[in-house]
């Protein structure tokens, strides 16, 4: 196992083992101090100084191998950009250190089912269930097609029970199904549910660029809280929050 796995793989373990769990987003910063300080686990990183403890952890940030999710983008595309260089500065952790990584879902379970590293971690059970429903998927695009049925449904009676025409059965309405239960798309926002003025197209709208309201719910990485964007306090957990794409 080499230094970036067996990093990812320590951050996973201590991760699970809080109330929160493994998946949710961390501050970097949280993570130098608080969750995988070098000094505490440089043994089990198996890493010689604090410069290679922060080489690995640009690293990570910078998204090598897809085991975080970095938010905001801009975090984590400044971490690869100073990787690109030959003698990349660590200074840019203490840049980005307001900024969050997530452990992904699919890393994760690869991190854990991973038998031949060195440590080993309980997989928590959102991973479990995640498995569960990925063996089922290929389960049934493995099964055999069934034979396809063409023939008509049977026509609804009217209310007096005797039997629809021909014509009758196509001007009938069909019922409405909610757009969740068929699969389809979120309808892309056309307006500012705000100020109403039209959004532009083509690009990920955060804040409405005429009156400044978020249009994209800020949540506690704690306990999943929506907040306002200007506050600094999660108002039922009272964990400190930033938001990652104000910045004021």
């Amino acid at each position: 196992m080499d230094e970036l796995t067996r990093f990812a793989r320590r951050l996973v373990e201590q991760l699970s083992a809080s109330k929160e769990g493994v998946n949710r987003a961390v501050p970097i910063g949280l993570v130098r101090e608080k969750i995988l300080p070098y000094r505490t686990h440089r043994r089990a990183l198996m890493l010689e100084s604090v410069e290679d403890y922060e080489t690995v952890l640009l690293r990570l940030v910078a998204g090598e191998r897809g085991f975080v999710r970095t938010l905001p983008a801009a975090a984590a595309q400044r971490c690869q950009e100073e990787l690109a260089g030959a003698n990349p500065d660590l200074s840019v952790l203490d840049e980005v250190a307001d900024s969050t990584i997530q452990i992904t879902s699919l890393a994760a379970a690869q991190i854990v089912g991973d038998e031949g590293g060195d440590v080993l971690v309980s997989e928590p059970p959102v991973l479990a269930s995640e498995a569960k429903q990925s063996r089922r998927t290929a389960e049934i695009a493995t099964a055999a097609p069934r034979p396809r049925d063409d023939s008509p449904a049977p026509a609804a009676p009217r209310d007096d029970g005797t039997p629809r025409r021909t014509a009758e059965i196509a001007s009938v309405p069909a019922t409405p199904r909610d757009d969740r239960q068929r699969g389809a798309e979120p309808v892309p926002m056309t307006e500012c549910p705000h100020c109403h003025h039209a959004m532009p197209s083509g690009r990920q709208i955060v804040f409405c660029p005429w009156c400044g309201d978020r249009l994209i719910p800020f949540t506690c990485a704690r306990c999943r809280t929506e907040l306002d964007s200007e506050w600094r306090h999660c108002i039922t957990c009272g964990a400190p929050v930033k938001d990652p794409y104000r910045f004021t």
